[in-house]
């Protein structure tokens, strides 16, 4: 990976208590997922959004078959999720079980255990509760949005009319989908998804490359992604089958 200054060792990311060391443990972190370039769009964000937008970033890059209605459930569920009492996240009950929504759940949790892996390895250079599920995900919150989502529920319905939500919505948005563009991912509403996954897989020139098991950029394929709904062996069905 390409870290501005050299990687630095173990020891000056985990001993050294200088203020500009935070500086490069963040620079190695986001060096860990190629997200270098989007450094100043996340440095933006407000917290706890920082490793959530990260995430959400490096997933959609990766996974070829994530579309525009998954991004706006993950993003309407983590800031709906500020607002709801435990008792009314027990209440939530969806109107039925979507495989795909688990798997996309599945997914997102699995790369937040990642990065609490990385944060830890690079110094804790954004703080730990951050990366807590608690505070950016929520299981039946996430499906509720995914199916308003898929059924093309307005935003502002999946944000619950509240307007302050909405400001957020775009403002995370907005940087999720410039880093993706920097990477050359145009991430495109379902009704388009079947033309822009073929001009992915036949994109030429950028790097990347196709594995066994999904698509993903040279040497940066990760096993907890590869079993995803991005993998190759959900192509053949695309959107029908969930």
């Amino acid at each position: 990976m390409t870290v501005p200054g050299g990687t630095p060792s173990l020891k000056i990311l985990w001993l050294n208590q200088e203020p500009e060391i935070q500086v490069r443990r963040l620079d190695t972190l986001l060096a860990c997922f190629n997200l270098s370039s989007s450094r100043e769009e996340l440095q933006a964000v407000e917290s706890p959004f920082q490793a959530f937008c990260c995430l959400l970033i490096y997933l959609f890059v990766q996974v070829d078959t994530l579309c525009l209605e998954d991004l706006h459930a993950f993003i309407a569920q983590a800031l709906c999720l500020q607002g709801k009492s435990t008792s009314q996240l027990v209440n939530l009950q969806p109107d039925y079980i979507n495989s795909r929504a688990v798997q996309l759940g599945s997914l997102l949790v699995r790369g937040l255990t990642t990065l609490v892996l990385v944060n830890s390895a690079c110094g804790f250079p954004w703080k730990m509760s951050d990366f807590m599920p608690w505070n950016v995900f929520d299981g039946k919150l996430f499906h509720q949005k995914y199916l308003q989502s898929e059924k093309g529920y307005a935003v502002e319905v999946l944000l619950e009319q509240n307007r302050s939500r909405l400001t957020k919505f775009h403002n995370l948005k907005a940087v999720v989908c410039k880093a993706c563009m920097k990477e050359n991912r145009r991430i495109t509403g379902r009704v388009h998804w079947g033309s822009h996954h073929a001009g992915r897989w036949g994109r030429q020139g950028s790097g990347s490359h196709r594995t066994g098991s999904g698509y993903s950029r040279s040497g940066q394929g990760q096993p907890w992604r590869d079993q995803g709904p991005g993998s190759r062996q959900y192509e053949h069905d695309q959107w029908r089958r969930y």
